[in-house]
């Protein structure tokens, strides 16, 4: 597939692409700024009455913003994008996970459509335009 072909599929994949990225650069962004410590925090306050050890605790509030900002460039530019929702897939599943714990099936409902636009994603990773990936192919 070229770089900038235009069919619907690959549109959708653009789109798809675009929206999962800018969701994770915005989440990244957001909590990377001066809202980091206030993150960790929050993230270790939330934790507290879990079976979850707090080292893992601090270590995901320290390193879910990251994360999420690079991922979400990474994905935005389409770069290496296959691995990078697959990253991202997965940090979705430990967010899950936790939100299991503290029984919130309001989010955990929220957080499996978002499952669903990784599955979509990765489902369409070979059809992808405007990205570098398909640049470099």
């Amino acid at each position: 597939m070229n770089a900038i072909e235009t069919n619907g599929i690959a549109l959708a994949s653009l789109v798809l692409r675009i929206a999962i990225g800018a969701n994770l650069l915005g989440h990244g962004i957001v909590r990377m700024g001066s809202h980091y410590g206030v993150f960790r925090e929050w993230i270790q306050g939330l934790f507290s009455t879990t079976p979850i050890p707090s080292i893992l605790v601090t270590f995901m509030g320290f390193m879910i913003p990251p994360l999420e900002l690079l991922l979400g460039v990474l994905i935005l530019i389409g770069w290496n994008t296959k691995w990078s929702l697959l990253l991202a897939g997965l940090l979705m599943c430990s967010l899950i996970f936790g939100m299991c714990l503290l029984e919130k099936w309001e989010i955990v409902g929220i957080q499996m459509v978002y499952m669903v636009c990784y599955y979509l994603a990765l489902t369409s990773v070979d059809k992808q335009i405007l990205s570098v990936d398909s640049f470099l192919k």
